[in-house]
């Protein structure tokens, strides 16, 4: 039985349309290499200058922290004892506020006292009116309780003008400890400066103190990281994240990161990058380990990544 030649070609092309569409639909697992990192490393510098005075000799040691662990410890006796300068400043202070407090008390007490005297002569300025018309007083007696009068109501006056100003340097002594307060927090904070803790628990690097050793503001003393949160650094020829499905690289696929010596640590896919390098044509990829696994492997450890299907 003859078929046209036309037919033959036509389904010929149909079955490699096919073929190459059902191809790039099934997964395609590769291999890459990459460079296990830790992404949580953080810094820890000191945080005024001055010499060593003591340090974690446990730390040093194993090269582990535990949370809030003194690391090192400045020389503190000069910050020390302007911490208890400034604490003394402001007691002083307090004591001037308080003194304000029974200066408006006194001045109160005697604008009181002042306005009944001075009630008092206005009485007795009214009566010897009353005689002066009736011709029983001269008018030097009149003049005499005029004066009194005048010189009581200047004297409630003054004793008004002393209330307020004594008000005012209450104010002015709140301010002032206010101040003095905010001196005594500063002061603190240079004192906890001299001092490193370990932000969480981890592992140390680079932490090699010495005692005396005279150290400058941010000269940093060691890193350290927590080892369960590590990442695997590695690169992708841009080509193959061309079909990026096709070969696992997504965010959020699952991956084995293979050891020299066999074992695997599950990871996923954290980051892909959306810039390659102009001259390798490579992208990064970013890997978070699993934190079961994650503290047995070391940094920079070579190894190599296998991706994996998203369903599996």
């Amino acid at each position: 039985m003859n078929f046209p030649k036309a037919s033959i070609k036509l389904g010929l092309a149909f079955a490699v349309l096919a073929f190459s569409a059902l191809a790039q639909g099934t997964f395609q697992p590769i291999q890459l290499a990459g460079t296990v990192l830790a992404y949580n490393k953080t810094g820890l510098s000191y945080g005024a200058r001055g010499c060593i005075k003591d340090f974690s000799q446990t730390a040093a040691k194993t090269g582990f922290a535990a949370k809030g662990e003194v690391l090192v410890e400045l020389n503190d006796q000069a910050a020390a004892l302007v911490v208890k300068t400034a604490k003394a400043r402001v007691s002083d202070l307090e004591a001037a506020v308080a003194e304000r407090d029974f200066a408006i008390t006194a001045a109160t007490a005697d604008i009181a006292r002042i306005k009944e005297e001075m009630d008092f002569v206005g009485r007795e300025f009214d009566r010897t009116q009353v005689l002066f018309k009736r011709g029983l007083v001269n008018e030097t007696t009149l003049e005499t309780i005029e004066r009194r009068k005048l010189d009581a109501t200047f004297t409630v006056e003054r004793s008004e003008e002393t209330l307020k100003r004594a008000q005012s340097a209450k104010v002015r002594a709140i301010i002032a400890l206010d101040i003095g307060k905010l001196d005594v927090q500063a002061r603190e904070l240079d004192l906890e400066n001299l001092t490193i803790h370990a932000p969480f628990g981890g592992v140390l690097l680079n932490f090699k103190p010495n005692i005396g050793e005279c150290v400058s503001q941010g000269e940093l003393a060691a890193q350290i990281y927590s080892s369960d949160e590590k990442s695997v650094e590695t690169f992708v020829f841009m080509d193959r994240l061309l079909d990026a499905e096709s070969v696992g690289v997504i965010v959020g696929n699952p991956v084995n990161v293979i050891r020299s010596n066999g074992s695997a640590c599950q990871g996923v896919f954290s980051l892909v990058g959306t810039e390659a390098n102009l001259e390798t044509q490579n992208v990064k990829i970013t890997i978070d380990l699993d934190a079961t696994c994650a503290p047995t492997m070391f940094l920079n450890e070579a190894v190599e990544i296998e991706t994996l299907s998203k369903d599996r």
